[in-house]
């Protein structure tokens, strides 16, 4: 098994870096959401499975990301990459598409329920980008998708 570099894209690997990882999060999303803008004058990326376009909104998307991937590099990793991760992600066939919404912030945020997709990245070359995300999209009563979280899990 090849060693773990102390970056990955620039992503420091370290569990101790959890300062840097936070901000690198932060500028993924504000990339993201002005590249969206100039391209698609919203804030959305297209899901293939569900063939729906999954609002990404500032304040709201990123919070929970936030706790959760600065604690682990390849969650970090996603968020970096989490256009694609959108785009592709699909549930896993014994896992349910939809669950019932927590209490706290999802029913605050007006979730009617959630849906869990997944995303799993691929490295021929490097076994440690291989690895399964979790995306958490919140649907609203008006079926509005809103990405609510992505981050690393283990399948099994």
């Amino acid at each position: 098994m090849e060693k773990l570099p102390e970056k990955i894209e620039g992503i420091p690997t370290s569990r101790k870096q959890l300062e840097e990882r936070f901000r690198l999060i932060q500028t993924y999303y504000d990339k993201l959401w002005k590249e969206l803008q100039r391209e698609v004058k919203s804030n959305y990326i297209h899901n293939r499975f569900l063939d729906a376009n999954v609002y990404i909104v500032k304040n709201e998307s990123d919070k929970k990301t936030v706790r959760q991937a600065l604690y682990n590099w390849k969650s970090t990793y996603a968020v970096k990459h989490l256009r694609k991760v959108v785009e592709e992600a699909r549930p896993l066939e014994d896992r349910p598409l939809f669950v019932p919404v927590k209490r706290g912030v999802q029913k605050k945020n007006g979730y009617k329920n959630m849906a869990i997709l997944y995303y799993t990245f691929k490295n021929n070359e490097w076994s440690y980008l291989n690895f399964t995300v979790k995306l958490t999209i919140g649907v609203t009563a008006s079926q509005k998708h809103i990405q609510y979280s992505v981050n690393k899990i283990e399948i099994g």
